[in-house]
């Protein structure tokens, strides 16, 4: 075989379950998407926020007149903020109702409806302490409050007798359900979100174990709204029928599973969800998702004990669905495994700044927003000058810009220290850890306040091999490589492999693929190495670093016939 030209193209998706050697798809990766079967980098992320009060556990997002109003549930804490279009931050109100009952198990479930007779859009919120157990059949409270306002929610105290709201909560308009222990679920007067004893309302055990889940489903003609309703072993549609049943309930399969209770998400009408050993989705009926490159990867890597705070998120713009679970010995979510449901592929990231405990999926707010688990360190200042728009820069409980009273109210702020100088420099010195709100997809960079980090971004190649591709006992020598990327920043390329697949792996020098070539011999990478089992890996890790990968060529020949490393 003469030197030949190869282009370096594997198929789409990251394969971790078996051995590198036997599959077609990239091999290794890190915040790399594929779109049109190609490699591309996934875009940055920016803190708005660094003082939500702990982890949270659920959010719920509103958008009206430009605000995107915020509702995060968390262990101890119900807070509101809205957001605006430019990503800024308003001040966080407490909601905690005064009757929640404290627990560090505590997991929220959410939703908006209209309800006139109660002023408008109300916000009815569900909590529980399942986070331990999927099975919990304890404790549960419902609450409700104006969506828009700032007051701590109220509860809902008209609820049948004998009720159970360890489960959650869904709205089917006009309806809202309710959900408990043994397949209990009650829905409530057409348009009351808070009454569920009056004429047209009722409930029913539907299921055998404990519903964990609704979301609403579209129904046909007569038989609107309509809902799916996931129990810990079985899947049950409810259906609007009127007369004096109000709703029917069907149960599609009573062979299904849940892993938890947030691995549910609706894409284009149809419901994607992880079972206990398998990735499962409904379009009519439910189907297995076919996974052969990571479901291993997946559930033999997941803390199972923590299996209740794996969460699912969705990237319309490129057609992904995130699961985000804790891998390991990790108590948050620190990974993410991804269904493209566009290019049919799946991969998988480590999530930053260790992990994410809770996401909104873009709807009329344009990015995903996702809430961080690192807590903001002790001695951390944020500068506060004249001109900075408050929200965004210091801690929005602590300052008032239009009375010019913020001075004296960070001062009543325990655990903030005040230095006077030219300007205002506001330090958490001590109390209680405080967590970020991240937006997603924004720039390409990790940007936390005046700190902007590049983001690490690499792809692995499937192997090429002679002996496989042309049956020649030859290790293959690389020459050159003619690069062809949509690149902002400088890259890297290695290439990498060994001599047979139990010999030990090895790897060139890093040599640059320049945005912009200083020189004509720039244009090109010359490389003068072999492996018998080779493979290349890009890397960007540059402020500003971006990259779509295009049609990359290598020029081949045959090396030498060592068979061992």
């Amino acid at each position: 075989m003469a030197e030949k030209i190869v282009q370096i193209r594997s198929e789409p998706g990251i394969k971790r379950d078996g051995t590198k050697l036997e599959g077609d798809n990239y091999v290794d990766g890190q915040w790399v998407r594929f779109q049109r079967g190609l490699p591309r980098k996934m875009g940055g992320y920016r803190a708005i926020s660094k003082y939500l009060r702990e982890v949270s556990r659920a959010m719920h997002e509103f958008t009206q007149n430009n605000l995107t109003y915020i509702h995060n549930g968390s262990a101890n804490v119900l807070e509101r903020f809205y957001i605006d279009n430019g990503f800024n931050t308003s001040i966080i109100t407490n909601r905690t109702p005064v009757t929640l009952a404290a627990d560090p198990n505590n997991m929220w479930q959410f939703d908006a409806i209209a309800a006139p007779g109660l002023g408008g859009m109300q916000l009815i919120a569900q909590v529980a302490p399942n986070l331990e157990c999927i099975c919990n059949a304890d404790g549960g409270q419902l609450f409700f409050g104006d969506l828009f306002g700032t007051a701590p929610l109220q509860p809902v105290t008209n609820l049948p007798t004998g009720y159970s709201l360890s489960g959650g909560v869904a709205v089917l308009h006009p309806y809202t359900f309710i959900f408990g222990n043994d397949g209990y679920a009650a829905f409530s007067v057409a348009g009351d979100p808070t009454d569920y004893t009056s004429l047209g309302s009722g409930a029913a055990n539907i299921a055998s174990q404990k519903i964990v889940r609704g979301i609403a489903l579209r129904g046909g003609p007569g038989n609107s709204p309509s809902g799916l309703f996931w129990s810990a072993d079985s899947l049950v549609r409810a259906s609007f029928v009127g007369g004096d049943a109000i709703f029917q309930f069907d149960t599609i399969s009573t062979q299904s599973s849940i892993l938890g209770a947030n691995t549910v998400i609706e894409y284009d009408g149809i419901f994607y969800w992880v079972g206990t050993d398998r990735f499962l989705m409904f379009n009519g009926v439910v189907r297995e998702v076919p996974n052969n490159l990571n479901l291993n990867y997946f559930f033999e890597g997941l803390n199972q004990s923590q299996r209740q705070k794996v969460f699912a998120m969705k990237v319309p713009r490129y057609g992904e669905i995130w699961w985000c679970y804790p891998r390991g010995d990790a108590v948050e979510p620190s990974h993410a495994v991804i269904y493209n449901v566009r290019e049919n592929t799946w991969y998988d990231c480590e999530l930053p700044n260790g992990g994410r405990s809770a996401a909104v999926s873009p709807t009329v707010f344009p990015k995903p927003l996702m809430a961080g688990v690192a807590p903001t360190a002790a001695g951390e200042e944020i500068r506060v000058t004249e001109g900075f728009d408050p929200p965004t820069d210091v801690p929005t409980l602590i300052l008032d810009f239009l009375t010019q009273t913020y001075q004296a109210a960070l001062n009543t702020v325990e655990g903030i220290r005040i230095t006077e100088g030219s300007d205002t420099r506001v330090t958490q010195e001590s109390g209680a850890d405080q967590y970020r709100l991240w937006v997603h997809e924004v720039g390409m960079d990790a940007i936390d306040g005046l700190n902007i980090q590049p983001v690490l971004s690499y792809f692995e190649t499937a192997d090429l091999s002679l002996p496989v591709i042309a049956q020649e006992n030859k290790a293959l020598q690389v020459l050159m490589l003619e690069p062809d990327f949509v690149q902002d920043g400088d890259m890297t390329v290695q290439v990498t492999g060994r001599a047979n697949a139990r010999a030990p792996e090895v790897s060139t020098e890093p040599h640059t693929i320049y945005a912009t070539p200083p020189t004509p011999q720039d244009q090109v990478v010359y490389f003068k190495t072999q492996r018998r089992q080779l493979r290349f890996r890009f890397e960007s890790n540059v402020i500003g670093g971006d990259y779509q990968m295009g049609l990359v060529l290598a020029h081949l020949q045959p090396g030498d016939g060592t068979v061992i490393g």
